[in-house]
């Protein structure tokens, strides 16, 4: 299942730094993962080779440390359990793979923007808990949000 923070602040477990945290936590196995090399070379483009050697069409052989940051973002969700990743950070290609790891675990994404999800997609809002199964649920819910919390702020 997703789950979806839309609130204005970062909760406290939330990773937005994506580039230091995927540093200091790669392990060389996750990219011989096919699901991990698959996300590699839907989002870059890029080809895992073995362990942490990369095939780039911009940047030839490369360390995963080069990756995208919605990249680094979408190998965490699906590689480590109870994180909680700023997903505005990822692009609308990072989508389909948020969604395919969805379906297989529990994962929690923060957004402060209104990601372009499909037309039909299941997830949680955790701030008004609610359920939502379309985009347009999801968009309904992420303004009338936010534009609640901005009243209450004024």
């Amino acid at each position: 299942m997703l789950n979806i923070h839309i609130c204005r602040d970062f909760p406290k477990d939330c990773i937005t730094k994506m580039d230091g945290y995927f540093r200091r936590n790669k392990e060389k196995s996750w990219f011989n993962r096919q699901d991990v090399k698959d996300i590699i070379f839907g989002i870059d483009e890029t080809i895992a080779v073995k362990d942490e050697y990369l095939e780039s069409p911009v940047y030839g052989g490369m360390s995963p440390d080069y990756l995208s940051s919605g990249c680094k973002a979408v190998i965490m969700l699906a590689v480590l359990d109870n994180i909680n990743i700023y997903a505005t950070r990822c692009g609308d290609n990072c989508v389909p793979f948020i969604l395919k790891i969805a379906e297989q675990k529990d994962i929690t994404i923060t957004l402060h923007h209104c990601m372009n999800f499909p037309d039909k997609f299941d997830a949680y809002l955790i701030e008004p808990g609610k359920y939502i199964s379309s985009m347009e649920e999801f968009i309904i819910e992420y303004y009338k949000y936010k534009h609640t919390v901005e009243r209450l702020q004024l």
